[in-house]
C-alpha cells in the first residue's frame, strides 16, 4: 500500500512539474511549435518503428542460433511492444516491462530459456546506452561552455554507471540470481529454495551466452547502438521541421545527455515531467530556446504514447487469438 502510494505521489509530482514547465514557457508558444509539425509527425512514428525493429533484432541475437525453439522476429517484436506498453503504465516501469516480456515468452519457450535472453539483452542495451551517453558527454564538453559543476556531475554519473555495469556483467558470467537466493537463505527466507534448480539453470544459460556466443553479443550490441543513433535522428528531424537547422552532432548530444537525466530519475513513472523538463534544461544549457525544448519533449512523449497504444492493441489481439485457438481445440 505504501509503495503504491509512493508511486502515485511520484506520478503527481511529475505531472505537476510538467504543468509548471508549460505555464512558465507559455502554452501558446509550445502549442505553436507542436502544431507546426502537423502531419509530419507521421515520420516521427516511423523513425521510432525503425528502432523498435533494430532493438528486436538485437534481442533475437541473444538466442542460440542452433536452438530449435528460437523465436521468430515477429513473435519477439509483438512481445517487445506489448511488454513495454505494460511497463509504461505499471508502477514497476522499466523493470515491469522486462518482467512482462519474460512472462509472455513462457507460452512459446521455457522460462529458463526466455528469461536469460531478456536479462542479457537488457544488459547489452545498457552497455550501448553507456557508450552513447559517454560520447555525447565528451562532445558536449568540447563544443559548449558547460559549467564545471554540471560537467563534474555528468562524468561522475557515467563513472558510477560504468562501475555498476562492469560488476553486473561479471556477475552474469558466473552467478546472476543464485547469490541473491543464498542471501535470502542466510536471513532464513527460504520461500524460493524450492525453485533453486530452475534459478541455477537460468544462471547457467546466462553465463553460457557470454562464453559461447560472442557473435551474438557483438550483433546485439551493434543493433542497440544503431537504435540510439536512430533516436538522435528523431530529434534531428523534429528540430528541422520546427525550423532549427542544427547539425546532427547537436541532436546527438541532446539525446545522449537526455538519457543520463532520465536514467538518474528512473524512479519517476514513465519519466513524466522529468523527460520534458530534461529537454528544457538541456536546450537552455546549450543556448537554445526553452519553449523549443519543451515542444520537442512533448512531441517525443506523443510518439511514446502512440507506440504504447500500439503495444496494447497487439496484446489485445494476441490474447483474443489465443483465446479463440484454445476454444477451437478438440477435447482430449
Amino acid at each position: 500500500m505504501k509503495k503504491r502510494l509512493g508511486r502515485l505521489l511520484l506520478w503527481g509530482a511529475g505531472l505537476a512539474l510538467l504543468g509548471l514547465l508549460i505555464n512558465q514557457v507559455g502554452i501558446d508558444q509550445v502549442w505553436e511549435h507542436i502544431t507546426r509539425l502537423g502531419w509530419r509527425i507521421v515520420p516521427v512514428f516511423m523513425i521510432a518503428l525503425s528502432w523498435h525493429v533494430s532493438n528486436t533484432l538485437a534481442w533475437q541475437a541473444c538466442f542460440d542460433r542452433d536452438d530449435p525453439d528460437r523465436l521468430s522476429f515477429w513473435s519477439l517484436f509483438i512481445t517487445k511492444l506489448s511488454g513495454e506498453a505494460i511497463g509504461n503504465v505499471s508502477p514497476a516501469s522499466h523493470v515491469g516491462s522486462e518482467l512482462a516480456k519474460a512472462y509472455m515468452l513462457r507460452s512459446r519457450t521455457s522460462f529458463t530459456k526466455g528469461l536469460p535472453t531478456v536479462v542479457v539483452n537488457k544488459t547489452i542495451e545498457v552497455v550501448s546506452g553507456l557508450v552513447f551517453a559517454f560520447t555525447g558527454t565528451l562532445l558536449a564538453c568540447q563544443a559548449f561552455q558547460i559549467p564545471d559543476q554540471i560537467r563534474t556531475g555528468l562524468l561522475a554519473a557515467l563513472a558510477l554507471t560504468t562501475l555498476a555495469i562492469v560488476v553486473a556483467v561479471k556477475r552474469q558470467r558466473r552467478n546472476t540470481f543464485g547469490w541473491f537466493l543464498n542471501v535470502l537463505n542466510s536471513f532464513g527466507l527460504t520461500f524460493l529454495e524450492k525453485r533453486r534448480e530452475k534459478i541455477e539453470e537460468i544462471d547457467r544459460n546466462i553465463a553460457a551466452f557470454y562464453h559461447r556466443n560472442p557473435r551474438g553479443f557483438a550483433v546485439s550490441l551493434g543493433f542497440h547502438v544503431l537504435s540510439w543513433f536512430l533516436g538522435a535522428y528523431e530529434v534531428y528531424y523534429i528540430l528541422g521541421i520546427l525550423g532549427e537547422s542544427l547539425p546532427f552532432s547537436t541532436a546527438y548530444l541532446l539525446t545522449s545527455l537526455s538519457l543520463i537525466i532520465n536514467t538518474a530519475f528512473f524512479f519517476v513513472p514513465s519519466g513524466v515531467g522529468v523527460f520534458e523538463g530534461g529537454h528544457v534544461f538541456l536546450f537552455h544549457l546549450l543556448g537554445l530556446e526553452a519553449g523549443l525544448g519543451l515542444a520537442v519533449g512533448l512531441l517525443r512523449r506523443i510518439r511514446k504514447v502512440f507506440w504504447v497504444i500500439v503495444g496494447f492493441a497487439m496484446l489485445f489481439i494476441l490474447s483474443r487469438f489465443r483465446g479463440v485457438s484454445a476454444t477451437a481445440r478438440p477435447p482430449v
